[in-house]
């Protein structure tokens, strides 16, 4: 994770335009560690300018050639497993979110980002998806509502102290027996919580695609 400081009075200038974005939801707040200039972007991830700066320069090292095969994996795990509901965190653009939609039109997809100009991108790309104005760490609503819940290099770029929580709430946004499937470069970690089972990994490029599986209660007690 590369990141740099940003002065506050540029930081306060990208709150206050997040907020008149067209895509802002209201009640939307950005933690202080978010107002970073993260892998050198001028306006970290608040700024059309980064948004397209990240389009064609970051997200195409972060997967690093091995998107289509992630895709194909993750695709096939969803078909596997008879997801009918997904929750995406993070979209970014909405690649991702656009290929599987296409790939399984008979799927509900939803995502949840926190960037009001990354959602206006992922909305523009995923026509079939609905993405929402949102911190990905606090789904308390949408708790247990999904047969699968993905997030593609998301979980691991977060600050270290931040990881587990938002694993966490990945976790509870998938049902009891749904699954949580990550894309992270191999060197990042972050705690698992308990009921939580990892059912299979699979290389991909410089990432690794990481399948788990939220336990049913009785299997828990049992």
């Amino acid at each position: 994770m590369w990141f740099q400081g940003m002065p506050r009075r540029q930081a306060e200038r990208l709150r206050e335009a997040a907020l008149r974005h067209p895509a802002a939801a209201q009640g939307v707040s950005y933690p202080g560690w978010y107002f970073r200039r993260w892998h050198f972007l001028p306006g970290g991830y608040l700024s059309g300018r980064s948004v397209r700066l990240y389009e064609r320069v970051i997200r195409p090292l972060y997967w690093a050639g091995s998107e289509a095969r992630a895709v194909r994996l993750i695709t096939r795990w969803l078909e596997r497993t008879g997801a009918r509901r997904v929750l995406e965190l993070a979209p970014g653009p909405g690649r991702l979110l656009a290929e599987l939609s296409w790939r399984l039109p008979g799927v509900e997809f939803r995502a949840v980002e926190l960037s009001p100009y990354f959602v206006a991108a992922a909305r523009d790309r995923a026509r079939g998806a609905h993405v929402l104005h949102g911190d990905a760490r606090q789904l308390e609503g949408l708790a247990g509502v999904f047969d699968a819940v993905i997030a593609a290099h998301y979980v691991g770029h977060l600050p270290p102290g931040v990881r587990g929580g938002a694993f966490a709430a990945a976790t509870l946004a998938a049902r009891p027996g749904g699954s949580i499937v990550t894309v992270e470069h191999r060197w990042h970690r972050w705690p698992v919580p308990p009921g939580v089972r990892r059912m299979a990994v699979r290389g991909a490029g410089f990432s690794r695609v990481t399948f788990y599986r939220r336990e049913i209660e009785e299997e828990q007690q049992g």
